[in-house]
């Protein structure tokens, strides 16, 4: 018997659980004794880190040595720089000849300058930040300041990287260690505002699936993403951000884990069995992957604080009436009091997610919905979904 344990606390982890088909704890702790104190305790057998963290601080090492028979689902902590370095993952990529842009890696802002024009760059921080740590400058901003600015997750240093223009997408792959076994395309919603304005977030919505990239162009996808995984014998979620240009598809990053909130749209449309899926992957085998013809679509909801601030105080949250049977809720940043009420200190609050028929109609199911929800200071964005080309 397969005792599962999600590592994380938010939308994501509650979709990987729905879909795995059987029991299974989800447990938020960043304690590692403490993890493998839950794991013997509980005999847990399988372990999925749902988020980029434990994967990066070397989870699957810790607990595959000091957890006898538990096996972890996700790469090492050597493999998970992937997502944890920027400069390792541009550097694997100019290796095996993977397009992407051009780059310069910064270690000291005081020794760096820029003669071309900014909207011509991106800058992004190195190491982890939570889906934060991208900037697109403008002409008018200071290159000086934007790299102070991202001092504030940590001195990994920066890559400052050419520009590229198009559509992105994300291309999401479950990976066995030898090849890699592609989800349907999605996009994620990174901006806070309409029109995708603003500050970058974790994501404020995503739909699935998508028509971005042709046939052939999925294809020259998956075979750079299986030189990936046959070049580090990657096993586990590998999540590649994919840009659409002029020629051809250039990739702007890899992720060690599924994307949030994409997660709650692309495992959606799974019929297979999430965990025989994983059991397979790591078994080094085909897995017999099955997606439905249908349409999701995830708008969040968050507090019109974020990005960049929290509540000190929770405030309650209020349904006004029952939702609709269409419409799956995901909470993340959500308590509940011993009286059964809930409450949040902001940041991300809960994913509302549609399947249907068409996008159009996913898109009004969820958006008749969500005025449903109400607290004090609730916003979310009102474009996801729309004027997307999907199948």
């Amino acid at each position: 018997m397969t005792r599962i344990l999600i590592l994380g606390s938010g939308a994501r982890e509650k979709v990987i659980r729905e879909k795995l088909r059987c029991d299974a704890f989800i447990l938020g702790s960043t304690d590692f004794d403490e993890i493998k104190s839950f794991v013997i305790s509980e005999s847990i057998t399988l372990v999925i880190p749902s988020t980029e963290w434990y994967l990066c601080k070397g989870i699957k090492d810790f607990l595959e040595t000091s957890a006898p028979g538990v096996k972890v689902f996700g790469p090492n902590k050597y493999q998970a720089q992937i997502e944890g370095s920027k400069l390792f993952s541009k550097i694997l990529m100019t290796n095996l000849k993977i397009p992407t842009a051009p780059y310069y890696y910064v270690k000291n802002p005081d020794h760096f300058w820029v003669t071309e024009p900014l909207e011509n760059i991106v800058v992004k921080y190195c190491g982890l930040a939570n889906g934060k740590g991208v900037y697109l400058p403008r002409r008018s901003d200071s290159i000086r300041e934007i790299l102070t600015d991202l001092q504030k997750f940590g001195n990994d240093g920066f890559i400052v990287e050419n520009r590229y223009h198009g559509p992105e997408v994300s291309v999401m792959a479950f990976c066995n260690g030898k090849e890699s076994f592609l989800m349907p395309q999605a996009r994620d919603y990174k901006n806070i505002y309409d029109g995708n304005k603003g500050p970058n977030t974790g994501g404020m919505g995503s739909v699935c699936p998508l028509q971005e990239l042709s046939d052939s162009e999925t294809q020259v996808v998956k075979t750079h993403i299986d030189r990936v995984v046959r070049e580090l014998g990657y096993t586990g979620i590998l999540y590649a951000g994919v840009i659409k240009t002029e020629d051809g598809p250039f990739f702007l990053e890899f992720n060690c884990r599924f994307g949030d909130p994409e997660a709650q749209s692309i495992l959606n449309l799974l019929e297979s069995d999430l965990k025989q899926v994983i059991l397979d992957c790591m078994d080094g085998l085909t897995p017999n992957i099955v997606w439905n013809d249908l349409k999701c679509i995830t708008v969040v909801l968050s507090h019109n604080l974020y990005p960049e601030n929290r509540l000190s105080t929770p405030v309650k949250i209020e349904t006004q009436s029952k939702l609709d049977a269409s419409i799956k809720t995901y909470k993340s940043n959500v308590t509940t009091d011993t009286e059964g009420l809930e409450y949040t200190t902001g940041g991300r609050v809960m994913s509302l997610t549609c399947v249907d028929s068409t996008l159009e109609r996913a898109r009004r199911n969820v958006y008749a919905n969500i005025d449903k929800i109400q607290y004090e200071g609730v916003y979310y964005r009102k474009d996801i979904g729309r004027a997307e080309t999907i199948f």
